[in-house]
């Protein structure tokens, strides 16, 4: 929650992205914020809007392993980089670049590789930044004027600097529906504005690349605090029972002078002394573990500051503690003194606190185990279902812009461990299956409908490559430039246009390339290209026998390198399948991990509280389990007696954690285009395994106490 804080203006500075289709017909349906702007935007919200202060773009582009931040002086201004404004005069010879303090020893390999010359130092910027860069470039030096003024070029991040005191909610709404005249045709858009502060953990394109989501770093914060209060019950409770047993001791020092005071001070002490011991270990054990967690959890603060907030949280519970332990040390302080003595009291109040908090405890154990059980369920089912579409043992390669025409695929098909090869339009179409995009509007007898579909073009054999099944008709012809193939989605929205389905070859399965995002009305044709010779294919895709996958690659990057020999060593591209697929499960892995080490210490601090309990409720009852014994109960019944208490603690628990467990877990099943079931059988093997632990925790315990000699514990009493 700390990127890009470090900005003297944050608190003014946006990041503006646009929703395409939110005026027209398609709505809601094909709603998709984009996370890139053409440069004439920038100029627009300058010109247009006095609530803005000023307005950039910047696109940012990695050459030779350096990162180039390409821009204008207008984001000097917003961010207050100290540059001069002649810096980004357009058309310098000496193409001018500034580089981050730590790469000033590296001017002359800049020179030489990218032809940039190195005229200044800046500041590195520190790591919590969503624009990481290692310089700073004019945009003149990659961009032709032409294309920086052109509508159709969408590749810039648009940030404004907003004026003190404006109201935003105004600015907002008036930035929610506005058109781009210039544009031919004109086009009405929706600017999404969202502080800059806000943006990593709150974007609207969903598109910030981090290993974990933010939302499941909030579920991972949920959990740990359950399993706090599951630590903080247990302690309180063991500490209320062990108490009621010191009452007469208590009574004893009041009558020997103590006062009230002495009193509360000694069972404070006890208490915090448990609290305060745990902490010091628990500092311990972090100061071990944090440099990893800061890694895995891409947590940019540094160290010290880390360790001040978690003080901070440490003298917090010190004094929720406190809090949660005065209340009983209050309430024995009232106790009369002759009931202490004389032994006297309300058993079934005791009995009553130490099961309320034994239930909250087994209650946060079952609900956690039951979500981190769904969820190992869910990704198994997402890695291992059908999702129309065969992702196992594909590549793609791509040689530095040229094109791959299916010649080369046949080539490629040819080297061993290759089982078969296809020509593609670009490497990134295994992420995204699209060619383009366009829109189709037709009249459906009552009103006029658009529908925005992905293109794909593709060879014919895609269908056989990517076993995407065709469940009505044949497939698309490349002898009929007019003909191609939807799927399901698609028939289904263009089902009453005759016009459309005319040129209908064929109607596809379904199919699924992420989990979490529905399929949209697609149609897939072969590419249409004004040189027949050489149409719209820059990459190949090819399918590797198992196993195969670092041999396939060292085989083809051989053969490119002799069929492209000035390319050779570079330039070329691989893209794994399922490398993409798996990509999208990053997040959902460490929460995994996360959550797992959470439910594991739930669990066992759940059951020391059973054993501990019991322990100690056996000591408290040893003699009526003797008078027991002595009237003809047998090991067995007293056992009994205790699972009884604990089993009855469990059902209630359950019925309270499996409800609430499923209500969470069927909203978070609900963002996966395909959802594992959550069977009965699911309930009842958690159900069985916390009870079987409970089972032999306590078991030993009993039968020991059980096992007595019940004359002996009478005498002793």
């Amino acid at each position: 929650m700390s990127y890009d804080s470090f900005h003297p203006k944050a608190d003014r500075i946006y990041r503006v992205q646009i929703d395409e289709n939110k005026w027209t017909t398609l709505g809601s349906y094909d709603s998709e914020i984009k996370r890139f702007a053409a440069f004439p935007v920038v100029n627009l919200l300058k010109s247009n809007f006095p609530e803005i202060e000023d307005a950039c773009g910047i696109f940012i582009y990695t050459r030779d392993n350096y990162s180039i931040l390409y821009t204008d002086y207008s984001f000097c201004h917003i961010f207050d980089m100290n540059i001069p404004k002649d810096f980004f005069l357009q058309g310098r010879a000496d193409r001018p670049v500034a580089v981050t303090n730590n790469l000033q020893h590296a001017t002359e390999n800049i020179k030489e590789k990218l032809n940039y010359d190195v005229q200044l130092a800046i500041p590195r910027w520190p790591e919590n930044t969503n624009m990481p860069f290692d310089m700073i470039a004019s945009v003149t030096h990659i961009l032709s004027e032409d294309a920086i003024n052109n509508w159709y070029v969408p590749q810039f991040q648009v940030y404004i600097l907003v004026k003190e005191g404006i109201d935003l909610r105004a600015l907002e709404k008036k930035l929610d529906k506005i058109e781009f005249s210039e544009r031919i045709p004109s086009k009405t858009v929706s600017l999404i504005i969202t502080p800059l502060k806000r943006l990593r953990y709150d974007d609207p394109s969903g598109n910030m690349e981090s290993d974990i989501k933010f939302n499941h770093i909030q579920i991972f914060s949920v959990a740990g605090l359950l399993v706090i209060l599951c630590s903080l019950f247990n302690h309180l409770t063991l500490f209320v029972n062990r108490v009621w047993m010191r009452l007469r001791e208590l009574a004893l020092r009041k009558v020997n002078g103590a006062s009230d005071r002495h009193i509360a001070a000694t069972l404070h002490i006890d208490f915090l002394m448990v609290i305060l011991l745990s902490l010091l270990v628990g500092f311990m054990l972090m100061a071990l573990l944090l440099p990893a967690f800061k890694e895995y959890a891409s947590i940019g603060n540094n160290t010290v500051k880390i360790y001040v907030e978690l003080l901070a949280y440490a003298i917090l519970l010190i004094f929720v503690s406190f809090v949660a332990g005065s209340i009983p040390v209050l309430y024995f302080r009232k106790q009369a003194l002759n009931y202490a003595i004389k032994g006297i009291g309300k058993q079934s109040s005791r009995n009553l606190f130490h099961k309320a908090s034994l239930l909250v405890q087994l209650t946060f154990s079952l609900g956690l185990m039951f979500c981190s059980v769904v969820f190992i369920k869910q990704l198994y089912f997402l890695y291992h279902t059908d999702m129309g579409i065969n992702r196992r043992n594909i590549a793609a390669v791509s040689v530095g812009g040229r094109a791959l025409t299916p010649p080369y695929a046949e080539q490629i098909k040819q080297i061993p461990g290759i089982i078969d090869a296809l020509p593609i339009t670009h490497d990134d179409f295994l992420n995204n299956m699209a060619s383009g995009t366009f829109t189709y509007s037709f009249d459906d007898g009552e009103k006029r409908e658009d529908v925005a579909f992905f293109q794909i073009r593709a060879d014919v054999h895609f269908f056989d490559f990517f076993g995407i099944e065709i469940v009505e008709g044949t497939g698309f012809s490349a002898d009929n430039p007019n003909s191609f193939v939807v799927n399901e989605t698609a028939k289904e929205k263009i089902k009453n246009d005759s016009r459309f389905q005319s040129s209908m070859t064929g109607v596809a399965r379904d199919f699924y390339l992420t989990p979490t995002t529905k399929t949209k009305p697609i149609r897939i044709s072969y590419p249409r290209s004004f040189n027949p010779e050489y149409p719209d294919f820059y990459a190949a895709a090819f399918k590797f026998e198992e196993g195969m996958r670092q041999q396939t690659k060292q085989a083809v990057t051989k053969w490119l390198n002799d069929e492209f020999p000035e390319n050779k060593g570079s330039g070329f591209n691989f893209v794994y399948m399922e490398d993409i697929f798996d990509e999208y499960f990053k997040s959902e892995r460490a929460l995994l991990s996360l959550l797992s080490v959470m439910t594991l210490a739930c669990i066992f601090i759940a059951v020391f509280g059973v054993y501990s309990l019991a322990s100690l409720t056996c000591e408290r009852r040893r003699k009526e389990i003797a008078i027991r014994k002595i009237n003809g109960a047998e090991v067995a019944d007293i056992m009994n007696i205790f699972f009884k208490e604990y089993l009855l603690l469990l059902i209630f628990a359950s019925f309270l954690a499996f409800p609430a467990g499923y209500a969470i877990m069927k909203r978070w099943l609900e963002g996966y285009v395909k959802q594992t079931s959550m069977d009965a059988w699911l309930f009842v093997l958690i159900f069985l395994i916390v009870f079987v632990v409970i089972l032999f925790s306590i078991v030993s315990l009993v039968w020991k106490v059980a096992n007595r000699n019940p004359a002996e514990v009478v005498k002793s009493e």
